[in-house]
């Protein structure tokens, strides 16, 4: 299986320490070096951003991250199901 947006090493070390709400995935936030914030990001044992709440695809590029984290919603989502995967995870 290949996805399609890793994190960068050193955001990986970051999300590693995530809380998951699922075996393997963690709801993150990230900010864009230009301010720009990103809520309810759906990650992937701690390596690949999948989903991406009310996106059909990644609305920015891995590389304009700036930070990666989870808010107290991140931690315990309300609404842990509905993801739209970007990656056929059937190969």
């Amino acid at each position: 299986m290949k996805f399609r947006y890793r994190l960068p090493d050193h955001l990986v070390s970051v999300a590693s320490m995530f809380e998951e709400f699922a075996n393997g995935g963690a709801q993150a936030s990230v900010r864009l070096k230009g301010g720009r914030v990103f809520g309810s990001i759906l990650v992937s044992n701690s390596t690949f951003l999948v989903a991406a709440r009310g996106f059909t695809d990644l609305p920015f590029k891995v590389e304009e991250i700036e930070a990666i984290f989870q808010t107290d919603e991140d931690r315990n989502p309300k609404d842990r199901g509905g993801w739209d995967y970007w990656d056929d995870w059937k190969n």
